[in-house]
């Protein structure tokens, strides 16, 4: 069951927010560049879900593979259905009750993973075990406890016309993502993202009869230089990327 918070903090967050798609058509690339590296293969169909307005299917679809798209936010929805070709196939509800007729050579979920509690990600996982086909493979990022409770814990920065502050939910392993307009400080909205060892993932995959196969780390924020690194090692990473097959 997807929490309540969610609808108003990704929908404010995208309103605040500039339009930055076009600055980041580079980093779009390079991202489409990695998803292809660790997957490995040659693959034809994709399923992406919480996928925001769209930007990295747009990518993909035009290197010729089948994207499908799920979303909850009406209104990243609406956008990515504005600015994304008919070949990208979009849809709009919640992954834990959406169904689909066929079946993806790969299903991803970037910077999103850890909605809910333990057991709704161990829902999510075997519903994205569903999804997959028998030889495809899931993509999922992770968000990695040490970085979260040790470094970015505390930290205050202003982005466009938001301001936000992260905090650490140590009793519950939780990153929180506090939100608010720079002219209403009152009205905060915050997303809160459970955070995973490799070792507890591990065992989680394990229960959804998945296998990790692959651990890619991630970037991380230099707070004291205010720069963010692109490849931060394991143990200091934001969140790093985890390939997942069904367990044979």
């Amino acid at each position: 069951m997807t929490d309540q918070w969610v609808i108003p903090f990704y929908k404010k967050q995208f309103e605040w927010l500039r339009d930055v798609e076009e600055e980041m058509a580079s980093y779009l690339q390079q991202s489409a560049d990695k998803i292809e590296e660790q997957i490995g293969v040659t693959f034809e169909s994709m399923l992406d879900i919480g996928a925001g307005v769209g930007s990295i299917a747009r990518v993909l679809d035009a290197r010729g593979i089948a994207m499908t798209t799920l979303e909850l936010v009406p209104e990243l929805v609406e956008t990515a259905r504005i600015r994304s070709p008919k070949s990208v196939d979009i849809h709009m509800g919640d992954f834990y009750t959406y169904t689909f007729s066929k079946q993806f050579d790969v299903v991803s979920y970037f910077d999103g993973f850890g909605i809910g509690t333990d057991n709704d990600q161990l829902t999510l996982l075997k519903r994205m075990k569903d999804w997959v086909k028998d030889d495809g493979s899931l993509l999922i990022d992770i968000y990695h406890p040490d970085y979260w409770r040790t470094m970015a814990a505390g930290q205050k920065m202003k982005i466009d016309n938001a301001e936000r502050i992260y905090s650490f939910d140590e009793g519950n392993c939780r990153l929180v993502d506090s939100w608010w307009h720079a002219e209403h400080p009152e009205d905060i909205v915050a997303q809160s993202l459970r955070c995973y060892t490799i070792n507890e993932i591990s065992a989680m995959c394990e229960k959804a009869q998945l296998t990790i196969v692959g651990i890619f780390p991630g970037g991380a924020m230099d707070f004291d230089k205010w720069a963010y690194i692109e490849t931060a090692p394991l143990s200091s990473c934001l969140s790093y990327r985890i390939k997942v097959k069904k367990t044979t």
